[in-house]
């Protein structure tokens, strides 16, 4: 794809680049809580009393790391727009 005053903007209005932003943040939601992922939902079933960790505890650790990641990979995803790249 060439690089466009409309790819150079990366204006979420963009249907293309909604659905990836869309797509981006439900996939990384799934870090926020302990039922957003089955991964998260087993290995806590697996380590049983020896981790301590209920779900507001690990909400408050998801929501920290849920945000950093939802934030780079936004501006990856933009940067990456910018460049005529997506």
């Amino acid at each position: 794809r060439r690089c466009s005053a409309r790819a150079a903007s990366a204006s979420l209005a963009d249907p293309e680049l909604l659905w990836l932003a869309t797509a981006l943040a439900a996939t990384l939601a799934g870090n926020l809580t302990v039922i957003g992922s089955v991964a998260n939902v087993i290995v806590l079933e697996l380590a049983g009393s020896r981790a301590n960790v209920g779900f507001w505890k690990f909400m408050r650790i998801g929501a920290a790391v849920t945000s950093a990641t939802l934030a780079v990979a936004l501006a990856i995803l933009l940067a990456e727009r910018a460049l005529g790249l997506v």
